[in-house]
This record gives C-alpha cells, structure tokens and sequence, in this order.
C-alpha cells in the first residue's frame, strides 16, 4: 500500500476500549508486525505527499473494507 496502512481493529471507534494502556496498545501492535511478518517497503524514486486528509481517508477506506470482509488474519498459505 503506498503511504503505509496499519490495521488494527483496535485502532478503531468500535474496536476501541478506554481501558487500553499505552503499554497494552504497543504489545498489540508488536505482536501483529512479527506475526503479520511486517515490514517497512522501500521505494525508489520520489516519494509522494502524504497528508493527513489522505491519511484519514486511506484510514476510513480500511475500515469500510474490513467492516465488510470481518478482521480475520487470513493463513500463510493464502499469500
């Protein structure tokens, strides 16, 4: 994805909880990069703006989609 995406459910208005810590939070966000096998893309070339309306868009656009297709981690063998 350009401009990078992190999806977490948790980072969402229904899959927040005031209860979380910021420790909480961070150990979410550990756990779903090793798991997820995360990785930061290099790109070649210039790179592109990247503001906080297109943020909060791409942001919004996640949320629809996962709200449509479920927040399941789908297995290794599917790619």
């Amino acid at each position: 994805m350009e401009g990078g995406a992190l999806c977490l459910e948790l980072l969402t208005p229904r899959g927040w909880s005031s209860a979380y810590s910021v420790e909480s939070v961070i150990m979410q966000f550990t756990a779903s990069v090793v798991k997820g096998h995360g990785r930061v893309s290099k790109t070649l070339g210039k790179s592109k703006s990247f503001s906080k309306k297109t943020a909060e868009e791409a942001f919004q656009n996640l949320v629809r989609t996962h709200d449509k297709y479920g927040w399941v981690t789908p297995p290794l063998t599917d790619g």
